[in-house]
């Protein structure tokens, strides 16, 4: 029997609001576009147990990340695993060296088992004094439907206290790996202190979501801007990278002069950290930081802004 319909959305996370209807927003310093740049860093499990569901998302489409395999079952995935380690024994160094070559100050989207077992990296940014997000347990290791709503409080719950306990502060920031969410998502993070999210890649301005406790805000990370999504689905040349970054902060730039916009760059070291693609990051960003009417900022920093003044 057909599930019944009605006329509207299919959820009611948000309320549906076109940005031609809202009140004008405003960013600091009268900037047309907020600028967030998000750096995660996350563990590849190399082996999976057999009963465990495999990831199919726009990221990692059925492949369960890396590209390489599944690596479930008998056969452990070493290839994807070491694909992932790559960005976090030398890529992230190379992004970490470009964005402050701009003066940068990256959002760090850190899953529970990188928290756990890499001080050095959770010192290379505390260094920097950037924000952390909670980013679950590992990319493979994700929210499910399968899952009871206990079974995902208590791993929401574990994702966040270890980050906490690693950097010495409560996040209010999540990235759910593979941006992977069950219907209770929202309300089991915002019950937990999460006070914004990066799943839903649906607008150019924070947006307020609707849940039973606490508050929850949307900062969309757009896939179009995820250098996984360009290289690994997308099949780009590599050069093209740099052109849709250009491209899309240009846009944004022009339609920021009636109301504010963002841009957040979603970034993985195993990826954008190679030597031969690095270079058009760093081509990207000096376009966008030739522009006047930027504003460089953390999540938090833009969602608290939006709160307050719109």
């Amino acid at each position: 029997m057909p599930g019944e319909r009605k006329f509207g959305q299919d959820h009611d996370h948000y309320d549906w609001s076109p940005i031609i209807n809202r009140p004008v927003l405003r960013w600091p310093n009268n900037a047309r576009v907020a600028l967030c740049v998000i750096i995660n860093l996350e563990y590849f499990d190399w082996d999976m147990p057999a009963d465990t569901p495999t990831p199919v998302s726009p990221v990692a489409g059925s492949m369960g990340g890396g590209g390489i395999g599944s690596g479930v079952g008998p056969f452990p995935n070493i290839a994807g695993y070491s694909q992932r380690e790559y960005g976090n024994r030398v890529g992230v160094f190379r992004v970490l060296k470009v964005l402050d070559k701009y003066g940068i100050k990256p959002t760090v989207a850190m899953d529970k088992t990188i928290a756990e077992n890499y001080p050095f990296l959770v010192n290379e940014c505390k260094n920097r004094d950037v924000e952390f997000i909670a980013h679950g347990t590992t990319v493979r290791n994700i929210i499910h439907t399968g899952m009871s709503e206990e079974e995902e409080r208590a791993y929401i719950h574990e994702s966040i206290e270890a980050l906490a306990k690693a950097t010495g502060k409560q996040p209010i920031g999540w990235s759910g790996p593979e941006f992977q969410e069950s219907m209770n998502t929202p309300n089991l993070l915002a019950a937990e202190g999460i006070r914004y999210v990066c799943d839903w890649g649906n607008d150019e301005q924070p947006y307020k979501m609707n849940v039973k406790e606490g508050e929850l805000f949307s900062l969309s990370v757009n896939l179009d801007l995820d250098d996984s999504f360009i290289h690994l689905n997308g099949g780009r040349l590599i050069n093209e990278y740099e052109q849709i970054i250009r491209d899309e902060f240009d846009g944004l730039y022009v339609d920021g002069v009636s109301t504010g916009r963002m841009m957040v760059i979603n970034l993985h070291p195993w990826v954008i950290g190679q030597p031969w693609r690095i270079k058009y990051l760093d081509q990207a960003l000096a376009h966008i930081s030739g522009y006047g009417g930027v504003w460089n900022a953390s999540g938090q920093e833009i969602i608290d802004w939006y709160k307050d003044n719109s």
